[in-house]
């Protein structure tokens, strides 16, 4: 599964947001499934942890520049 981070920060956020797995899976055009191991690896379905990781993410790249 080779996917860019920005789709990976999408998916993440979608599914902080309260998007259901299917809900995500068609918007990002993935399997369920992937879309679901890129979640668990967050958090999901923890909203709490999801948030948080999009939180770490945005820092991260605040620091960068």
């Amino acid at each position: 599964m080779n996917i860019t981070a920005d789709t990976r920060n999408m998916i993440v956020t979608m599914l902080a947001e309260g998007n259901p797995v299917w809900y995500v899976a068609g918007m990002v055009k993935m399997s369920n499934h992937d879309v679901y191991l890129v979640g668990r690896e967050a958090g999901y379905p923890d909203k709490a942890k999801l948030r948080r990781a999009v939180w770490a993410a945005r820092n991260r790249v605040l620091q960068a520049a």
